[in-house]
């Protein structure tokens, strides 16, 4: 400032002093403004009770430099002027083609005022353009760090940058610095992207925060990323029926884009199967299709995307035909088993059946000990939820050695009566004849054949062999000795020896056997009265109750027909039983035989049976669920019914006396029940005799 200015200036301030009690004060205030480049801007100032003697002073940029004095402008700003009625107080500052430099605080005061008032004008020049984004110009690969740097492009004052990812702003970013240009720089940092970050739009937004002035510029980068194969599989386990249509299908999720091959674990892939896509399509599956498969995406970058599918192909079961439809096994063969194999998914259930029965055993089918009455068809049955079972029958043929039923080995009769002897033989093959002889008290053994003295021997086939009867008739005591039956084929031969007793007179014998038979009666009863004490059948000194069962009921079920969880034979009688009811009897059913002269096997067998493993009928009438038995009188008497005897043909017993006439017809009420059972009892009367 010159000495002259400043002499101006203390002029001014001295007669501002001298008039601030004449009392000027602001009608207008100056206010901040901004204003583009270029253009016209007005900076108003006026004031109140202002005198002549007061000056009104406008000082600016730069460091508040005196600018006009009243109306007069100093020459250094020619852009400058002083607008507004002066004898009203107004001394507003008018300022032409703004400039950057114009930029600043201005004030605008009288000498008579203690205050001044205070301005600042903001000059905007706008950027070039949108800022520049530099960096991730080419693809990053998953797990790399990303740098991008932003810049503006001129502008004043200069823009604020920030980052933005989409709508969200972005933090991840380094502090800003000013470029070179002048403009301003900012850096978004990540130390490692990831495939979510593919396609993700990072923008950079330049404002210079006078939106009525200019608007934001705004520059956007968008990430590539390559990231390795990422394989979903919809489902890991496909189900479908045999011969149907399915398609394997799995998804994949790469950048770039990955090739997808399907294999099958150590297998090759159905001939018929064709790829679409990601998707393996099977037009007609067979179970050989079944097994895991795996789908393989690659797209050059590590890892490899793997994928593995379960399929299982549903059929119904089957039984291998390599079993023989017919086995032959040696009699008395220990553990001998049958084993049915069969496939099917679901696995299959695989039991044993007697043909035309409804027992069942499991599998293998097994029994400790063949005999004859193992003999039969047996039927294989596989079940698996949703499928019809798959049958296959197959025949077992017993050969071996004959086997002569047990029976009475004892008979005897009086001399000129006649005996019967009775020789069942099973057997296969069977024997071509049963042959008779005769040991005699000398230790002779003579061959008996049918003649005209007395001897016949009549052979018939049975259902369960051949049955050959030797009949002797006026028998004297020459015939007394042992009859010998025996029967051979190509496996052995097998014999049973029947003791004959003859009987020296006639009425004496009678009247022993009809002793004999009061006694036996008298025996049973005493059998019957302990048998029902140690049952519990009488209580406190009463008499017995026998509890009497229905008309018709239901049969128990004997213990040896059928063990649960039981999957083995063990004589292979024991269980072949087929119960049914029958008049309130079980009995077992034989199952048919077709390519034998004779037409059942197995369970018509009753004598081969052992007396443990297979109870007469009358005991297994008697068996009750809980192990106790029910017993009467009559079937006491029946316990030797199902024996095959050998008995002799006598004449009728002498009437009982008449005062055991009741017990006599109470006894013979229920009567013999066949021919054979008559001669039994007569046989067993003679035989306690002698």
């Amino acid at each position: 400032m010159t000495a002259s200015c400043r002499w101006i200036v203390f002029f001014i301030f001295t007669i501002g002093w001298s008039s601030h009690a004449n009392g000027a004060s602001y009608r207008t205030t100056p206010s901040s403004v901004a204003v583009l480049t270029d253009r016209i801007v007005t900076l108003a100032c006026s004031f109140n009770g202002l005198s002549s003697n007061d000056p009104v002073i406008w000082e600016g940029p730069p460091d508040f430099t005196v600018i006009s004095s009243g109306t007069a402008v100093f020459k250094s700003f020619n852009r400058h002027r002083i607008v507004g009625n002066a004898d009203t107080g107004e001394y507003n500052l008018e300022i032409r083609d703004t400039a950057i430099s114009d930029t600043g605080k201005y004030r605008c005061f009288t000498t008579s005022l203690e205050t001044a008032g205070d301005a600042t004008l903001t000059v905007v020049a706008p950027m070039d353009g949108a800022p520049d984004i530099t960096g991730a110009e080419l693809p990053l690969t998953a797990g790399r760090e990303l740098l991008l740097t932003c810049r503006s492009r001129g502008g004043y004052p200069p823009p604020q940058l920030t980052w933005y990812n989409g709508t969200q702003p972005y933090r991840s970013i380094r502090p800003s610095q000013p470029g070179d240009n002048g403009g301003t720089d900012v850096e978004l940092f990540t130390p490692d992207v990831t495939r979510w970050d593919n396609g993700a739009n990072f923008t950079c937004v330049a404002d210079q925060g006078f939106p009525n002035l200019v608007k934001t510029k705004a520059a956007s980068r968008i990430l590539r990323v390559h990231y390795p194969p990422m394989v979903i599989v919809p489902s890991h386990s496909v189900h479908v029926l045999e011969g149907r249509p399915t398609n394997l299908t799995c998804y994949v999720d790469a950048n770039p884009r990955a090739a997808v091959s399907w294999k099958k674990l150590g297998d090759v892939l159905p001939i018929e199967s064709a790829q679409r896509g990601s998707t393996l399509h099977i037009p007609n599956t067979s179970r050989r299709d079944s097994g895991v498969y795996q789908c393989t995406a690659d797209n050059g970058v590590d890892p490899t995307g793997v994928g593995s599918v379960s399929l299982q192909v549903f059929y119904p079961p089957v039984i291998e035909t390599t079993m023989d439809s017919k086995v032959t096994v040696m009699l008395h063969r220990e553990d001998f088993s049958l084993n049915c194999q069969a496939e099917g998914n679901p696995k299959p259930q695989t039991r044993w059946r007697r043909k035309d029965t409804s027992l069942y055993w499991e599998n293998p089918l097994r029994f400790h000990r063949v005999r004859y009455d193992v003999e039969g068809t047996y039927e294989c049955v596989a079940t698996s939820d949703g499928f019809p079972a798959a049958k296959r029958d197959v025949r077992i043929d017993v050969v071996g050695q004959p086997q002569i039923q047990s029976g009475s080995s004892f008979v005897s009769t009086r001399v000129s009566g006649s005996a019967r002897f009775h020789c069942d033989v099973t057997a296969d093959p069977l024997p071509d004849r049963i042959t008779w002889s005769m040991s005699n008290k000398l230790g002779q053994e003579i061959t008996l054949v049918t003649t005209n003295n007395g001897i016949s021997i009549d052979e018939r086939p049975t259902p369960d062999g051949r049955s050959s009867v030797l009949s002797l008739t006026d028998v004297s005591e020459d015939d007394e000795g042992t009859y010998i039956c025996k029967a051979s084929n190509m496996f052995g031969s097998h014999h049973k020896e029947i003791r004959l007793a003859v009987i020296k007179g006639s009425s004496m014998a009678v009247v022993i056997s009809v002793s004999v038979v009061i006694l036996a009666v008298a025996t049973v009863m005493i059998i019957f009265v302990c048998v029902a004490r140690a049952r519990g059948w009488v209580c406190n000194g009463e008499e017995a109750a026998v509890p009497v069962p229905h008309s018709k009921p239901v049969p128990p079920l004997p213990k040896y027909a059928r063990k649960p969880g039981h999957g083995t034979n063990d004589s292979g009688v024991e269980d072949l039983l087929e119960l049914q009811e029958l008049d309130g009897t079980l009995k077992p059913r034989p199952p048919p035989r077709t390519d034998k002269e004779w037409t059942a096997v197995g369970l018509s067998y009753t004598g081969l049976a052992h007396p443990a493993a297979l109870p007469s009928y009358s005991s297994l009438e008697r068996q009750r669920p809980d192990g106790q038995d029910i017993i009467s009188p009559e079937s006491i008497m029946e316990e030797g019914q199902g024996e095959d005897v050998v008995a002799v043909q006598v004449d009728p017993p002498l009437p009982p006396p008449k005062k055991r006439q009741k017990m006599w017809k109470r006894r013979g009420d229920r009567g013999p029940q066949n021919h054979h059972e008559a001669e039994n009892v007569l046989n067993e009367i003679q035989a306690e005799s002698l």
